[in-house]
């Protein structure tokens, strides 16, 4: 009988909840959505924990909002609160999947902060994992993109999203969902291959006949996301002694010069992500790495920018320094 329950038994999902403030899932009705919800609905029960689900119409397909329908009319025959939440406003022409996803999730962040709950379960799994190292793969991730996505992951100060099903491989999903009754929906747009994921996904097959198979990628994306953490652990150890005056940084060369290069190339794109412009996005790694070797190495430096940020180094001084770029705007 197909189970997921121990998945939700394990250490680091449980440490990780805060049982009074309830706990919130989201469900597209999608097979993998479902899924997690029933075992949640089943774990909650069990430890008296408040379940919500949440459902996002993007007013993208016209068969969404039956989707949305179907999730809320399954919740109330099981007693669980469903809120249905619409993205708003116009849509844009172009990265149209990135932004209904970004959207996707600051709706339901919302919804949780109005709720006061601090924890939002989503049903990424293994093959998910897969496709998401390869994605990043092909886009030349550093170390941090290649450990794809983390099972515990701060979506902001006051949400914390949990992935306990990226060991989970989507045909378990689908055979729980058989066994259980659970009704699904399939969305057509994971069949076009006008979205690289779907593309990436139609490849896995030939990628597992050559020993590629989701679950070797899983198993190494999560080896790179335990190294990427201890070399972060490292990286900020170096961080606590920069010094901070109005908007500039100053950290002491030396210090940088006496650590391997991988710590410069952290220290930089920390300092970008703490004074550049867009917070969201830093520049591609091959310039970060470039900005750091000659920060490093270089014998006379020339003030550069990069991500919004003016990188300098004093030699007489043995300091670095970044700075916010004046905006124009």
């Amino acid at each position: 009988m197909p189970c997921l329950q121990h998945v939700l038994r394990t250490s680091d999902f449980q440490n990780s909840l805060t049982p009074s403030q309830g706990l919130a899932v989201a469900v597209s009705g999608g097979a993998d959505s479902m899924a997690l919800l029933h075992a949640l609905m089943l774990f909650c029960r069990d430890h008296k924990i408040n379940l919500t689900a949440i459902s996002v119409d993007h007013g993208l397909r016209p068969e969404a909002k039956s989707e949305a329908q179907m999730v809320a009319d399954w919740c109330v025959g099981q007693g669980v609160q469903h809120h249905l939440l619409t993205w708003q406003g116009d849509k844009p022409d172009t990265a149209l999947q990135s932004s209904a996803r970004k959207a996707r999730y600051d709706l339901m962040a919302q919804r949780c902060l109005a709720l006061g709950i601090a924890h939002l379960c989503v049903a990424h799994h293994q093959d998910d994992q897969a496709e998401t190292f390869l994605m990043r793969l092909a886009s030349g991730s550093g170390l941090n993109g290649l450990g794809a996505m983390r099972a515990v992951h701060a979506y902001d100060d006051r949400l914390t999203l949990l992935r306990p099903l990226l060991g989970v491989p989507k045909d378990e999903l689908i055979a729980y969902c058989a066994h259980y009754k659970l009704p699904y929906c399939n969305d057509p747009s994971n069949q076009s291959d006008k979205y690289a994921r779907v593309r990436v996904r139609k490849s896995m097959d030939i990628l597992t006949e050559e020993g590629l198979s989701a679950k070797r990628l899983s198993v190494t994306a999560l080896r790179l996301a335990r190294a990427e953490s201890a070399l972060d652990y490292y990286a900020a150890q170096i961080w606590q002694t920069r010094q901070c005056g109005g908007e500039k940084i100053i950290l002491d060369a030396k210090i940088l010069q006496d650590h391997p290069p991988e710590m410069m190339v952290r220290i930089v794109a920390r300092m970008i992500e703490a004074l550049g412009h867009d917070k969201d996005y830093l520049p591609r790694m091959e310039k970060i790495e470039a900005l750091s070797a000659a920060l490093r190495d270089d014998d006379v430096f020339k003030a550069r920018t990069l991500g919004g940020v003016i990188f300098a180094r004093d030699d007489k001084a043995g300091k670095i320094t970044a700075t916010p770029e004046v905006s124009l705007a």
